[in-house]
C-alpha cells in the first residue's frame, strides 16, 4: 500500500489516533492503521474506517476528560520582525 500524499510504502501500525469529525475530537485507541515513514500521512482501511464509523453513528464511545497543552498564537507583527 503506498502513501496518497509522497507515494512512499506505508507501515502497518497498532495504537491511537486522533480523528476529527465534524468539529469534534474523537481519540481512537486500540486501532490498525497504516502510517508513512516519510511523511507521517495516516489512513484506515475501508473495514477499520466502516467499523468507527458505525460506533461514532451509534455513539458507541464514552467521553473522558483530557488535558491538552494549550499555546498562545504569535502577532502577525512578531511574526513579520523574524
Amino acid at each position: 500500500m503506498k502513501c496518497a500524499a509522497c507515494h512512499e510504502a506505508l507501515a502497518h501500525k497498532h495504537g491511537e489516533i486522533e480523528l476529527r469529525i465534524h468539529g469534534k475530537l474523537f481519540l481512537v485507541e486500540n486501532v490498525s492503521y497504516y502510517e508513512c515513514p516519510a511523511c507521517g500521512e495516516r489512513t484506515l482501511s475501508p473495514d477499520v474506517s466502516q467499523c468507527l464509523f458505525e460506533k461514532i453513528t451509534k455513539k458507541e464511545y464514552k467521553e473522558k476528560p483530557v488535558m491538552v497543552p494549550v499555546v498562545d498564537g504569535c502577532s502577525t507583527t512578531a511574526v513579520g520582525s523574524l
